[in-house]
């Protein structure tokens, strides 16, 4: 019998968010009686980057669906805004983050847990590194959003002079 931990590179990371790589179809079910509620994929459309009938099968399983294609070897910002979104209109429920390999999950999932104040920066970049070493396009990434971040949020609790 197939079992969560099956699923390639599933990590839960919080209580409501885990990450993987791409689920197989009956792989889905199995998140669906473990409670998760909402599958976010980052990866490709692309017959090799995803499943035809995940949407349509995730459909019956009454989750939601949420596809948010990340090309890897050039994330951008609009689609990590889109991410956010999508997560904080789903901080009530149990979310899985997923694509191929759960390189584009474990990077923009991290990424959030460290906005979210769930972990430290240092602590998100040692999680993502104690998964795979991302190169120097994921690097620069990670730490633009980063420093995206800290700029709207000082701009937000700046004092009014």
């Amino acid at each position: 019998m197939v079992k969560i931990d099956d699923i390639e590179n599933f990590w839960e990371l919080t209580p409501k968010l885990a990450i993987s790589g791409q689920p197989r179809l009956g792989e889905l079910e199995i998140l669906a009686d473990a409670g998760y509620q909402t599958i976010i994929n980052l990866g490709l459309s692309d017959a090799s980057y995803s499943l035809a009938a995940e949407a349509s099968y995730l459909e019956q399983l009454d989750m939601a669906y949420i596809a948010i294609p990340v090309e890897f070897k050039k994330p951008h910002s609009r689609e990590y805004l889109r991410f956010l979104n999508s997560m904080n209109l789903q901080q009530e429920k149990q979310v899985l983050v997923h694509c191929k390999n759960n390189q584009r999950a474990s990077v923009f999932s991290i990424l959030y847990l460290i906005m979210s104040e769930q972990v430290s920066q240092i602590d998100g970049w040692n999680m993502i590194n104690e998964f795979w070493q991302p190169d120097l396009v994921w690097e620069s990434f990670f730490y633009q959003e980063l420093t995206n971040y800290y700029k709207i949020k000082d701009d937000l609790v700046a004092p009014v002079i």
